[in-house]
């Protein structure tokens, strides 16, 4: 009980870190290596992809599932950074749609929104940081467990979940299309 309390804790302080952090990636749009990933969509409840990482951007499509029944559906879409609490996503998914006259490579939608698993095959190395300022301070051995994204960086993901908290990861699987790095 004392560790799910802590585990919700850490959940919510690492929401806060991405409210308040000057950039949730530590680094520049596209900063990070291209990794497939998961975006949570509700059915019905299309997500506006934007031009830029705020919530004023200018909306050039948006994410939706095709599907109308189920409570959340998980589409593949292609990360290639983030900034600020939001992620940069290539604009290839199946459940992506253009705004009328408007094309673009890549759009902004909220970190958050986006998830990734740990393999059950090997282990995954959890960081404190990414780059020289990082050092391991755990490994999750052949353990599934589903983190929220909260930016990239490099061969690394921020990620945040109840039993790890808010760390980074060097491997990561969307299912169907094999893991990260």
């Amino acid at each position: 009980m004392v560790r799910a309390i802590i585990g919700t804790i850490a959940v919510l302080a690492g929401f806060a870190v991405v409210e308040t952090a000057t950039d949730a990636g530590t680094g520049p749009a596209g900063s990070c290596n291209t990794t497939e990933v998961y975006a949570l969509l509700r059915p019905g409840e299309p997500v506006p992809v934007r031009a830029s990482p705020t919530p004023e951007g200018a909306v050039l499509g948006t994410l939706a599932v095709r599907e109308t029944s189920g409570d959340v559906v998980q589409s593949i879409v292609t990360l290639t950074g983030s900034k600020k609490g939001w992620a940069r996503i290539a604009l290839d998914s199946r459940d992506y749609t253009a705004a009328e006259g408007k094309r673009h490579a890549y759009g902004w939608v909220p970190a958050d929104l986006l998830t990734v698993d740990t393999p059950l095959d090997g282990t995954v190395v959890v960081y404190s940081h990414p780059g020289l300022l990082g050092e391991p301070i755990g490994r999750i051995e052949s353990e599934d467990q589903t983190f929220r994204v909260l930016g990239c960086r490099g061969a690394l993901l921020r990620v945040i979940n109840a039993q790890q908290g808010n760390v980074w990861i060097d491997r990561w699987c969307v299912r169907g299309t094999g893991c990260g790095r």
